[in-house]
């Protein structure tokens, strides 16, 4: 297998883990916007159709492992030429922070929303549209980190 061929190859790999994992935020984040229809009028239907994200977790995960060992991969191809590139640069601060937003934010926040929605008292509503609110800041922040992401590999300087 030639380098052009195995470097091909691993950028068709690289979209696959990135659409992956874009895909899947952006199906989380529909599923959320859907929930919001039933948080305060019917927990039980809530708890339910976030039980329905929870496989999320794991297809992110592998769109991860796909994207960072794909990148590596490429980086070796090329010889580390693109490491200097201040492109590169910024979008190895947009997936870091795609990272920190995902693993830190929505999980914990997703979480604390199932675990407000399964305590069943009429006393947390407050508590639950705050944190919803706060995972829909966080949602639109990782959807507009993936599409700068994506947009900054298309139209690198």
């Amino acid at each position: 297998m030639t380098s052009q061929t195995l470097l091909q190859l691993l950028l068709v790999l690289h979209l696959v883990g990135f659409s992956t994992m874009a895909g899947t935020v952006l199906a989380d984040f529909s599923i959320n916007r859907r929930l919001n229809k039933y948080l305060l009028s019917d927990k039980s239907k809530a708890l339910s159709i976030l039980e329905g994200t929870a496989l999320f977790p794991a297809l992110i995960g592998i769109g991860v492992a796909l994207l960072i060992s794909t990148g590596i991969g490429m980086v070796i191809v090329l010889k580390g030429a693109v490491t200097g590139m201040l492109w590169f640069r910024v979008k190895m601060i947009l997936v870091v922070l795609v990272m920190i937003n995902g693993a830190g934010i929505m999980r914990k926040n997703g979480a604390n929303l199932k675990l407000l929605l399964s305590e069943n008292t009429g006393n947390n509503n407050g508590r639950i549209l705050a944190l919803k609110s706060r995972m829909t800041v966080a949602h639109s922040i990782q959807m507009i980190l993936f599409l700068s992401i994506f947009i900054l590999s298309i139209f690198r300087p």
